[in-house]
């Protein structure tokens, strides 16, 4: 089986901060028409439960688990990967059977690797067998005061309907609530991917929660002229060519986000995704979301 990913860029929300450009997440695409393997898990348990999280930079949702025998390890749920990563200290302390690839960032390749975690549980969500990448994560110690041993990302929470409630810090397993807000999502090759239109302009934006900010690739359409230089990369995990912020309107179904701040970066047609951008819900203001694969539909709740 072949792995590629693209990648994306780790912004700061305050974006005069050095560490813009400097670290990134994986988006892990799986290509050819394969889909997202997932892990056999105990869903029946998932009907209504609660994890508690930390929330770390205002957006960063991190919780804790284990993985096989190694307890209270810290995970990133960050819902615009998939498959789920765990660091390659954590691959090694497990002796998993690691398969070097090279993974397609979005100016070149990068050693990485595929595995099977034996088990992962996060609360009461509990996945056998499942299938992860191997990777080093240690540039994210640079940006938070904990060490984050993995990403996890739908092939892990998907298994049910869940709310994330930034201002309780609890994820939510279970029937989802109206909310103010309702839009169709879809699942293609495990990454939700929901529609909206920037300034009046439709797009297929990627939900994703490790995101700090709205983030655009540049032949988005509808875009306004450049604001800025760009500059270019090494070819490394961290960055990538991208432009200054930009102000656009964005909608989503019937709710007007008016003017927002958007980071343009350079699209790679060869980058292997299928959308037009990310979406960070905390980054529009939103404190509650509520993801129902099985209906299809992301609810929100915005702060007034």
């Amino acid at each position: 089986m072949r792995w590629q990913s693209s990648v994306r860029n780790f912004w700061s929300r305050q974006f005069q901060l050095p560490l813009i450009g400097r670290l990134a997440f994986l988006t892990v695409l799986l290509l050819a028409g394969q889909s997202a393997a997932y892990g056999k898990n105990n869903a029946a348990q998932l009907m209504r439960s609660t994890t508690s999280f930390e929330l770390y930079r205002e957006y960063m949702v991190v919780v804790r688990g284990s993985a096989g025998p190694l307890k209270g390890l810290s995970f990133l749920l960050d819902t615009g990967a998939t498959p789920s990563v765990v660091d390659a200290k954590v691959a090694a302390k497990l002796h998993l059977v690691v398969t070097p690839t090279s993974i397609a960032v979005l100016n070149g390749n990068v050693p990485g690797g595929t595995a099977t975690l034996p088990s992962l549980q996060i609360g009461s969500t509990y996945s056998e067998n499942l299938p992860v990448l191997v990777q080093d994560l240690s540039f994210l110690q640079k940006a938070l005061p904990i060490r984050i041993d993995g990403i996890v990302g739908l092939d892990v929470f998907g298994q049910s309907s869940f709310v994330i409630d930034y201002p309780s810090r609890e994820i939510r397993f279970g029937p989802t609530p109206s909310m103010p807000g309702s839009i169709p999502l879809q699942l293609k090759e495990g990454l939700a991917i929901i529609d909206a239109t920037v300034n009046r302009a439709p797009v297929h934006l990627l939900l994703d929660t490790g995101a700090s900010s709205l983030i655009l690739f540049e032949d988005t359409p509808e875009l306004p002229a450049k604001s800025g230089s760009s500059r270019p990369s090494a070819k490394t995990i961290g960055d990538f060519e991208r432009d200054r912020t930009r102000s656009i309107n964005l909608r989503l179904g019937t709710m007007e986000f008016g003017h927002e701040s958007a980071f343009i970066v350079r699209n790679h047609k060869d980058a292997g995704h299928d959308f037009d951008g990310l979406i960070s819900p905390a980054a529009l203001g939103i404190s509650r979301i509520a993801v129902d694969l099985d209906q299809g539909r992301l609810s929100f709740t915005r702060n007034p």
